[in-house]
C-alpha cells in the first residue's frame, strides 16, 4: 500500500514535468530565439568554409540546381554532405531574398525547439512526465546545445537524427516492435547525409539481432538483413552523390579540396588520441583552452563538470538490458572515432554523445525527487539536487578561450550575446555593394569567400578571389590563382562587363597591388562600402589616378 506522500507525488508528476518543460522553453527563448543576428558578426557565416558551403548548397538546391558551390563561373563540389542544406529549404522559401542568409540559423533554432518538445514527448509517451521535464531542462541548459542551436553549423541536425534513432531503438526493444527498430535504422541512415561520422553509431543496429524472436531462425536473419538494407537505403543519397561527382561512393569533397589528409590516411589515427583526450580533460577540469568552433556562437564551453558528475552518478542507476548493450557499443564506437579524428580537439564532435548522456543524468534526479516527496534519504537527495542545479546553471565553468576565471555560469552567459560581436563587416560590405550595383551585372573580385558572395549577391554578378590566396587553394584538381584571375577579368572586359573589387580600406594599398593589372586600365575608387570596405572599379587609365591620391593620406 502506497504512503500518502508517494501518492501525492505521483499525482503531481505531470504538473511538475510540464512546469520544468516551460522553464526549459523560456530559457531557450531568451538564450536562442530572441538573438538578433543582424547585430552580431554571425552573418558572415563563419567558420570558413563550413557554414558558407552549407548555405551555398541550400541556395543552389532552392534554385533547382545541384548542391554545388560557385567560384567565378565554375560549379564545384562541396566538402560537406547536403543533408543539412536540405533542411534549410523551407526557411529559404519563407525568408525574403535579403534575409535568406538567416536560413541556416532559423533552421537550427527550429530544430532545437522541436528537439526539446520531442524529448519531453518521448518521456510523456513512457508515462514519465517528471523525468521528461528534468531531461528537457538539462538539454536546454547544456551549453553545447544552446550554442549550436544558434549556429549555422550542422551539429544540431545530425544530433537530432541520431537521438531519434536511439529513441526508436529503445522503444522497439522495450515494446518488441520491430517496425520501430526499422525506423531507428532510417533515422541513423539519414544522419549520414548530414555528417558522415554518424556511421560510427552503426552498432545501434544490433537492436534488431537482440530483439526477441519467437519465430524460426530464417525470419530472424531476414529481419537483420532488412535492417541493414533500410539503413543503407536511407544513407544512399550521399553515397549516390559521391558516386556521381567522384565516381566512387567512398570519396567525398575532402578528397577534392584537401587531398593531403586522404592520400596520407590522416583523417583517423591513433596519434591523435593523446591530444584529443588532453583537450577533453582540460575542458572537464576547467583549464584554459584554445579557440574552438563553439567560440563563434557562444562561450566555447560545451559541457560543465557538474553535468559529467551527475552522469557518473546516473551510471549506478542503469539497469542492464539489451538496449543498454547496443547503445553502449554505439556510443563507445563514436567516442573512440572522435578521439582518433584529426580534428577531435574540437569538442563539437562529441555533442551527440553529450545529448545521449542526458537520459543517464536524469536517473538520479528523478530518484532524488521521489525520495524527497517520500521523506527518505533527504541528505543524499538534496546533494543530487545541488548537483542538478549546478549542471543547469553551468556553474562553475569557464567562458571564452585562454581565460583565467572559472566562476562563470553558462546559463547566465547564454543570455548575454555581447561576445558575439557587432555587425558582420562581410555582410555589411556585400549588402552595400548589392544596394549600389544590384540592378547591374559584372564581376567582383574579393578576399571575401567567393562562394559566399555568389550565394548572397544577385545572379547577375559573379564573384571570384583576387588571386591564389583563398580557402580553396589546396585542391590538386581545380586551380585558381593570379593567372586565372587575370583571364577572368579579360573575359569580362571582352563581354563588356564592369569589373569591381571589394577590399578593406585599411589594407587597400596592399590589396590593390594584388589585383589583376592590364595595360591601359587602372583601379579607381567607385564607392565606399561601409566603414571597413571600399569598392574599386577597373576603368580605362587616365592621368592623375584618383586611387593614388586617395591612398596617400591613409595611414590608419
Amino acid at each position: 500500500m502506497k504512503i500518502p506522500a508517494v501518492k501525492e507525488f505521483a499525482s503531481g508528476q505531470s504538473m511538475v514535468g510540464f512546469s520544468l518543460l516551460l522553464c526549459a522553453l523560456i530559457f531557450y527563448y531568451f538564450a536562442v530565439l530572441r538573438l538578433d543576428y543582424r547585430k552580431t558578426r554571425l552573418l558572415d557565416l563563419g567558420p570558413y568554409p563550413d557554414a558558407v558551403e552549407y548555405f551555398v548548397q541550400a541556395k543552389a538546391m532552392f534554385k533547382g540546381r545541384w548542391p554545388l558551390i560557385q567560384i567565378a563561373y565554375d560549379k564545384l563540389p562541396s566538402r560537406y554532405p547536403f543533408g543539412y542544406p536540405v533542411l534549410m529549404l523551407p526557411w529559404l522559401k519563407i525568408l525574403p531574398g535579403a534575409d535568406s542568409v538567416l536560413a541556416p540559423f532559423r533552421t537550427n533554432q527550429t530544430l532545437g525547439l522541436l528537439f526539446l518538445l520531442g524529448v519531453f514527448s518521448f518521456y510523456l509517451y513512457l508515462e514519465m512526465p517528471l523525468t521528461g521535464g528534468f531531461a528537457s531542462l538539462l538539454v536546454a541548459t547544456l551549453p553545447g546545445f544552446s550554442t549550436f542551436c544558434r549556429s549555422s553549423m550542422s551539429e544540431i541536425s545530425a544530433t537530432t537524427l541520431i537521438v531519434m534513432a536511439f529513441m526508436f531503438a529503445y522503444l522497439g526493444l522495450k515494446e518488441d516492435r520491430r517496425w520501430k527498430i526499422y525506423l531507428s535504422a532510417v533515422f541513423l541512415g539519414l544522419s549520414l547525409n548530414v555528417r558522415t561520422q554518424s556511421i560510427f553509431f552503426a552498432p545501434l543496429l544490433l537492436a534488431m539481432p537482440l530483439s526477441p524472436f519467437k519465430a524460426e531462425r530464417l525470419r530472424w536473419f531476414l529481419h537483420c538483413a532488412a535492417t541493414c538494407a533500410v539503413f543503407a537505403l536511407a544513407a544512399s543519397p550521399v553515397l549516390l552523390m559521391n558516386t556521381i561527382q567522384f565516381h566512387t561512393p567512398l570519396k567525398t569533397g575532402y578528397d577534392f579540396w584537401v587531398p593531403y589528409f586522404s592520400e596520407n590516411h590522416l583523417f583517423f589515427s591513433l596519434r591523435y588520441v593523446h591530444g584529443n583526450a588532453h583537450s577533453l580533460w582540460k575542458e572537464l577540469t576547467l583549464q584554459p583552452r584554445a579557440f574552438e568552433t563553439a567560440n563563434n556562437f557562444g562561450t566555447g564551453t560545451l559541457f560543465v563538470p557538474a553535468f559529467i558528475l551527475l552522469t557518473c552518478v546516473g551510471l549506478f542507476f542503469i539497469r542492464l538490458d539489451r538496449f543498454v548493450g547496443c547503445a553502449f557499443l554505439a556510443g563507445l564506437s563514436s567516442f573512440a572515432a572522435a578521439l582518433c579524428y584529426h580534428a577531435g580537439k574540437d569538442a563539437r564532435f562529441y555533442l551527440p554523445l553529450l545529448i545521449l548522456l542526458v537520459p543517464v543524468a536524469v536517473l538520479p534526479i528523478t530518484w532524488a525527487a521521489k525520495n524527497l516527496f517520500a521523506g527518505k534519504r533527504i541528505i543524499v537527495a538534496l546533494t543530487i539536487f545541488v548537483l542538478f542545479t549546478a549542471a543547469c546553471l553551468g556553474y562553475p565553468s569557464r567562458s571564452g578561450y585562454n581565460t583565467v576565471a572559472i566562476d562563470r555560469s553558462q546559463a547566465w552567459d547564454a543570455l548575454d550575446f555581447g561576445y558575439l560581436g557587432s555587425q558582420s563587416p562581410r555582410y555589411v560590405a556585400q549588402e552595400r555593394f548589392a544596394e549600389r550595383f544590384g540592378g547591374q551585372s559584372g564581376i567582383l573580385l574579393s578576399d571575401v569567400d567567393p562562394a559566399y558572395l555568389n550565394a548572397i549577391l544577385p545572379d547577375s554578378f559573379v564573384a571570384a578571389p583576387i588571386d591564389g590566396e583563398h580557402d580553396f587553394k589546396h585542391s590538386k584538381i581545380w586551380r585558381y590563382g593570379a593567372r586565372e584571375a587575370l583571364a577572368l577579368v579579360r573575359k569580362g572586359l571582352d563581354r563588356g562587363l564592369p569589373i569591381y573589387a571589394l577590399v578593406p580600406i585599411r589594407d587597400m594599398a596592399t590589396q590593390k597591388s594584388r589585383l589583376p593589372s592590364l595595360p591601359g586600365y587602372e583601379w579607381t575608387i567607385s564607392n565606399e562600402c561601409g566603414e571597413d570596405a571600399v569598392i574599386l572599379q577597373l576603368t580605362q587609365a587616365r592621368s592623375g589616378s584618383p586611387v593614388e591620391s586617395y591612398l596617400s593620406p591613409i595611414e590608419h
